[in-house]
């Protein structure tokens, strides 16, 4: 950083730099000032434990205390997720089996719970921390038909109708040539936490694997898709 401010001419010297040791708690009570209540997709509100507002009459509200794990709704990826799959719940109200994989605090395993009651879910996360808080949360919004595991999708038995992933767009790609066989015939993928310039470049990696093009929804510098398995030829 001060090599990027010299370069632009900027006048940063001298430099003094100081270290000193934090507890965890200090950082997560300064991010809790930034997090309110808020008015996410259609219909849902989500609000944390500390702002326990009232929501509009006929929302799907979701209690969330994200602790160290990703996902507030306050980010677009996460927003862009919710939207697709709310435009989903549209045109598939039956689904069956639900994963999401890179579950973070839980929320769209929550969203999905809300959209689709009767369908049975799997949450995962590779970190163990985020899947306790992602196991949290939905007790805390009373998800019952949600399991939660620490694991991996290499750990993960079965086809789904539909898998969300919010997650980077590397991590995504290494994992294309797996997902066609974690979901059932014209099963649906929504991939989320793609800069726009990583969208068209993953959209190829992910229609090579054997998906198609759904939907695609975009906010900011931000992209989400919907992607459908392609039925294998008999």
């Amino acid at each position: 950083a001060l090599t990027s401010a010299r370069a632009a001419g900027t006048v940063v010297d001298p430099v003094a730099i100081r270290t000193r040791a934090a507890h965890e708690d200090e950082w997560r009570d300064v991010w809790k000032q930034f997090f309110r209540a808020t008015r996410v997709g259609r219909r849902f509100t989500v609000r944390p434990s500390w702002d326990a507002g009232e929501a509009p009459a006929g929302e799907f509200v979701i209690d969330l205390d994200p602790g160290m794990a990703f996902g507030t709704g306050a980010h677009p990826s996460t927003r862009l997720a919710i939207a697709l799959a709310e435009e989903l719940r549209e045109e598939r109200p039956g689904l069956h089996r639900v994963l999401d994989l890179g579950c973070g605090s839980g929320i769209l395993s929550i969203v999905a719970a809300r959209l689709w009651p009767e369908a049975a879910g799997l949450a995962v996360d590779n970190d163990p921390e985020a899947s306790i808080c992602a196991a949290e949360n939905l007790e805390r919004n009373h998800v019952a038909t949600f399991e939660v595991r620490t694991d991996t999708l290499a750990g993960v038995a079965g086809r789904f109708d539909l898998v969300m992933a919010n997650i980077q767009a590397d991590v995504l790609s290494a994992l294309a040539p797996e997902l066609p066989a974690r979901l059932a015939e014209n099963g649906l993928l929504i991939l989320s936490g793609l800069l726009l310039e990583q969208v068209e470049p993953l959209l190829a990696v992910f229609l090579d694997a054997g998906f198609a093009l759904e939907a695609r929804a975009d906010e900011d510098e931000w992209g989400a898709v919907c992607l459908r398995r392609i039925p294998e030829p008999w």
